[in-house]
C-alpha cells in the first residue's frame, strides 16, 4: 500500500504524524511526504522521504510572520489566540480562512504529486484541507490526523469553500472523499463532537544527543521551560522573564530548552538553579521532570500528558490560550499570562495533588488507546475496521493492494 501524507510547512503539524508513517513504513508500507518550507527538513530529519509542493510560495505571508516588530507581532499572535479560544470547540473562521489560503498554495503541487505517486491512501494533518482534494480526484480514501483535543464532526466540510478554487481548477468535484478522522487522544479528555477512531499519542520531536547531566539523579525536582520552536521566533523571549525571576527562588531545577536558534542572553543572567540547554528531545526530558512551563502548544501539551507531568501553560497566541483552558479543565496544572508567574504559583504547580491533580489518570488514559502500530494494520484491511480495538493484533499486516475500498463502517 502507498500513503501520502500532507502537512503544512509547520513542524508542529507534521510531527504528530510521524509515529504513524514510521508505523506504516514498518509494516512493509511505502510512505511520501509532501510539504513544503521547513516541514522538508522536519520530515527528512524523521528518516521519510519527503516532496517541496509548493517550492517558492509566500506561505509566511498568510501567517503575517514576515512583517511588523518583535512586539507588533506578539500583540498580534495574542489577538488572534484570544479569538480562537472565544470560539470553543468550533474551529474559528479565522483559522479556516488562513490554512485554507495555505493548502491553496500548496494545493496544486500536492494534488501533482499524488498523480504521479497514486497512492491508495492520503493521511492530512487535521488543518491542511489539501489532501481531502488530492484523496477526492484520486478516488482513494483520506485520514485526517488530529494534533490536539479537539474535535468537530463538520470541520472538513466547513474547509470545502476554502478550497473552491483550487478545485476547480484541477477539475475535481467539489465533495469530500470516504475519510475517517484520527483523534490522538481518549474520548475522555478530547472537547466537541464527532465520531472517528482514537490512536494514542506517541511525542516526536526529532531525536538529539542527551547530554550526561540528563540520566543523573536529582535531589529535588527537575523543572522543563520550553517556548517550541515558533513563539521565540516570533515573539522573542521576554515572555520568561518572569519565570527565570521565580524559578531563582524556587526549590527546583530548571532546564531551559529553548532550541539552538534562541538568543538566551537576551534574558540576562540567569539563576544558579537554571540551565540552558539548547535544544533536546522533549519526550525524553519530560519523562524525569516533575513539571513543563510552556507555550501552550499542541504538541508539549499532549507530550506532557503522556508522561504524566504536570504543565504551568504561558500562552502566546494560536491554539495556545485553548490549550491552557483544557490543562485547567482536566486538572493538568496551571495557566496565566506570562508576566503573572510568581513563586508561589511555581511552588503550588510543584505541590502533591492541588491544581495537577489529574495527570496520573489522564496518562493512564492514554496509554489504553491503541499503538499507531495497531492502527496502521486497520487502516491497511479493509475488512479490520469493524474489529474492536482488542482484536487488531490478531490481523497480519498486508504489504499490498489498495485500501481504496475500506469505510468508517
Amino acid at each position: 500500500m502507498r500513503v501520502l501524507f500532507t502537512s503544512p510547512p509547520g513542524v508542529g503539524h507534521l510531527f504528530p504524524t510521524v509515529p504513524l508513517a514510521w508505523a506504516l513504513r514498518a509494516a512493509g508500507h511505502d510512505v511520501l511526504v509532501g510539504t513544503a518550507a521547513e516541514g522538508l527538513a522536519g520530515a527528512a530529519r524523521a528518516g521519510l522521504p519527503a516532496v517541496d509542493v509548493a517550492p517558492g510560495a509566500p506561505i509566511a505571508a498568510v501567517f503575517g510572520t514576515g512583517t511588523g516588530t518583535t512586539a507588533e507581532l506578539a500583540a498580534r499572535m495574542r489577538e488572534r489566540g484570544r479569538r480562537i479560544a472565544a470560539a470553543g470547540s468550533r474551529t474559528d473562521p479565522l483559522l479556516l480562512e488562513t490554512f485554507g489560503r495555505v493548502s491553496d498554495l500548496m494545493a496544486d503541487g500536492t494534488l501533482t504529486l499524488a498523480r504521479w505517486w497514486r497512492p491508495d491512501l492520503v493521511v492530512h494533518s487535521r488543518l491542511h484541507p489539501a489532501g481531502l482534494m488530492a484523496a477526492r480526484a484520486l478516488r482513494v480514501p483520506a485520514v485526517e490526523h488530529g494534533f490536539n483535543l479537539f474535535r468537530e464532526e463538520a470541520l472538513a466540510a466547513r474547509f470545502l469553500p476554502y478550497l473552491a478554487a483550487a478545485y476547480e481548477r484541477n477539475g475535481v468535484p467539489l465533495e469530500l472523499p470516504d475519510r475517517v478522522v484520527l483523534h490522538l487522544a481518549p474520548p475522555e479528555l478530547m472537547i466537541g463532537d464527532g465520531d472517528g477512531w482514537s490512536m494514542r499519542y506517541v511525542p516526536y520531536n526529532a531525536g538529539g544527543a542527551l547530554p550526561d547531566w540528563l540520566r543523573l539523579p536529582t535531589a529535588r525536582p527537575r523543572v522543563l521551560i520550553t517556548l517550541g520552536t515558533v513563539v521565540p521566533a516570533l515573539a522573542g523571549l521576554t515572555g520568561l522573564r518572569h519565570t527565570i525571576d521565580a524559578a531563582g527562588q524556587t526549590d527546583a531545577d530548571f532546564v531551559l530548552a529553548l532550541g539552538t536558534d534562541a538568543d538566551v542572553t537576551a534574558l540576562g543572567p540567569l539563576p544558579g538553579n537554571v540551565r540552558p540547554a539548547g535544544w533536546l528531545p522533549l519526550h525524553q526530558v519530560l519523562a524525569g521532570c516533575s513539571a513543563v512551563v510552556h507555550h501552550g502548544g499542541s504538541g508539549t501539551m499532549m507530550g506532557a500528558i503522556c508522561s504524566g507531568v504536570r504543565q504551568l501553560v504561558l500562552p502566546h497566541g494560536a491554539d495556545q490560550f485553548s490549550n491552557a483552558d483544557l490543562v485547567r479543565r482536566h486538572r493538568l496544572g496551571l495557566g496565566c499570562a506570562p508576566e503573572e508567574v510568581t513563586p508561589q504559583l511555581l511552588a503550588e504547580l510543584l505541590a502533591e495533588g492541588g491544581p495537577a491533580s489529574g495527570v496520573a489518570d489522564a496518562a493512564e488514559l492514554m496509554s489504553r488507546l491503541p499503538a499507531p502500530a495497531e492502527i496502521a494494520t486497520r487502516l491497511a484491511h479493509p475488512g479490520g475496521i469493524d474489529r474492536p480495538a482488542d482484536q487488531l493484533s490478531a490481523l497480519a499486516p498486508v504489504t499490498g493492494g489498495s485500501a481504496a475500498h475500506w469505510t468508517d463502517g
